[in-house]
């Protein structure tokens, strides 16, 4: 039997959709796996359009080289959209692979659980970019997270980054994704709940470190940068 896979309906109802799982085969779920890819190329182009993580640009366009300008905006907007697709692609499938190690759930219930996680996640990050477009600036670190209130004491870059990644999308993709396991595998105990957090720490910090690598610098030495600015 099959039976319709409604996003919204399913977001808010995941007792309704546990309990089918394993009686119907859903139609319409590879539609909503290509709809998200495509939503969140679409936000990441509308956020680098707007120029957030662009501002290595800024001294290529004082500098007049137009050519050289119009093409690390391609490159960038292209840059972004492939970012995206790895952002998301990590987060359904990746993530999926390593809840289904640690806790043994089924691999393809969980790939439909991540689903909505990148979908919440996605959310957050439009979220933020109203505030930026709203305000009509940008800031390093979400609105959203403990990054605004750790840099006001914090000064190392890592910590900072660190913390800007444990926000309010983070705190409800916990509860979201222990309450679904929680409805496949009824014997998990509190043991789930500190393997998701833990796996959210583990990926926060990766994701820290990251940002401290000097993109902008390695991209300039890869494909030369514009003309200098005195």
């Amino acid at each position: 039997m099959f039976i319709e896979f409604k996003f919204w309906r399913f977001l808010l109802n995941q007792r309704k959709l546990t309990d089918r799982m394993d009686v119907f085969v859903m139609k319409g779920f590879r539609w909503r796996i290509a709809g998200l890819f495509i939503s969140a190329a679409v936000l990441y182009a509308l956020m680098d359009m707007w120029g957030l993580g662009s501002r290595g640009l800024t001294p290529i366009a004082v500098s007049g080289a137009e050519e050289t300008f119009a093409l690390r905006r391609i490159l960038s907007l292209a840059a972004a959209v492939l970012w995206s697709v790895i952002y998301t692609a990590f987060h359904v499938y990746v993530v999926s692979f390593i809840l289904h190690k640690l806790t043994n759930a089924g691999y393809r219930k969980l790939i439909v659980l991540q689903l909505f996680v990148a979908a919440i996640l996605l959310l957050e990050k439009a979220v933020v970019f109203a505030i930026f477009l709203a305000s009509g600036a940008a800031t390093p670190v979400s609105p959203l997270s403990f990054g605004p209130l750790a840099s006001t004491f914090l000064t190392h870059p890592v910590l900072i980054y660190f913390l800007n990644q444990l926000s309010l999308g983070t705190a409800l993709v916990v509860a979201y994704q222990f309450r679904f396991i929680r409805q496949l595998l009824p014997e998990a105990g509190r043991s789930l709940l500190w393997i998701i957090i833990g796996l959210q720490v583990l990926m926060a910090l990766a994701v820290s470190l990251f940002g401290m690598i000097p993109a902008e610098s390695l991209f300039t030495e890869l494909f030369g940068g514009g003309g200098s600015v005195e």
